[in-house]
């Protein structure tokens, strides 16, 4: 079963984000670009701890299509058979709308990509989040993705 985030849903999901944060969410004025063709997904059949996976999305979408839910799947059960590697989950975004909402973006897709792992049996106290909002100088698919990584800056 396919489920796929609505403009709607993902606005409230936006909203419910700027509410956790500090300055208020900016006003949504205008519908999300349409689609850009879906991503290919890496396999994770290549998992390399000296690289990051890269997940990537749709424009304005923090939704995984399956491919990506796959490989995300054989990430944790590398993760999991190897329980001294930290991971990092790193968010971004392109540079397309406001920086306010696309940090929130890079947030929600590195919080989606952390819920996966986690949902695949990774204790949520190895995931480590961050987001970068958007990439200067990309508006390609390479700057809407979300890495993980082993995270070699802490524990």
């Amino acid at each position: 079963m396919s489920r796929r985030l609505t403009p709607a849903a993902f606005g409230a999901a936006l909203l419910a984000l700027a509410a956790c944060a500090e300055t208020p969410a900016p006003a949504v004025t205008a519908a999300p670009p349409a689609p850009a063709p879906a991503a290919p997904a890496p396999t994770a059949t290549q998992v390399d701890p000296n690289r990051a996976l890269p997940i990537f999305f749709e424009a304005w979408s923090a939704y995984i299509e399956e491919p990506a839910r796959v490989a995300l799947a054989e990430v944790a059960t590398y993760i999991k058979a190897n329980p001294r590697i930290p991971v990092l989950v790193v968010g971004y975004a392109d540079p397309r709308g406001s920086a306010e909402a696309n940090m929130i973006l890079s947030r929600l897709r590195a919080r989606v990509v952390a819920d996966t792992l986690v949902e695949n049996g990774v204790p949520r106290n190895r995931i480590r989040i961050l987001y970068r909002g958007a990439t200067p100088g990309f508006e390609s698919l390479e700057s809407r993705r979300v890495e993980v990584r082993v995270d070699r800056g802490q524990r």
